[in-house]
This record gives structure tokens, sequence and C-alpha cells, in this order.
């Protein structure tokens, strides 16, 4: 599921605080910068707006329990 993020660019212009706004941006929404991917990132220059299009990553695989690890009460 994507979800649509909306940044103005008066809020991303000094690029010595662009991180710190996405952080803030993708945390309003309850997603984190460094798991989501951002799938699209557009520029509105009309409106003064970037628009984020960011998906959710999927586990594609998980390591079952295997049969010669060691228990943790042994």
């Amino acid at each position: 599921m994507a979800k649509e993020l909306k940044i103005a660019h008066d809020k991303i212009r000094d690029p010595q605080t662009i991180t710190q706004v996405q952080e803030q941006v993708f945390a309003e929404h309850s997603l984190d910068m460094h798991k989501h991917e951002v799938d699209r990132l557009e520029d509105d220059h009309t409106k003064g707006v970037r628009i984020l299009t960011v998906k959710t990553p999927r586990s594609f695989f998980s390591v079952p329990d295997l049969p010669w690890t060691r228990k943790a009460d042994d």
C-alpha cells in the first residue's frame, strides 16, 4: 500500500535541514525514512510542493527454527 506525502518547498529549501524535515514528515505519517522506500518523487513547482509516493517494504523470506541451533535453556 503506497502513501503520498507532501512537503512544501519552503521547508526543504535549506540543504542543511532537508533530512530532518523529511524524517519529521515520515514520522507524522507513522513511517520510518530508513525502512520505507520512496517509489516516486515529483516536484510541483506551480504549487510549491514535493510529492513523495512511499511504499512499505515486504519481507521476502524468513529463517525457520533450524534443528541444529542451540536452545536458550541449554
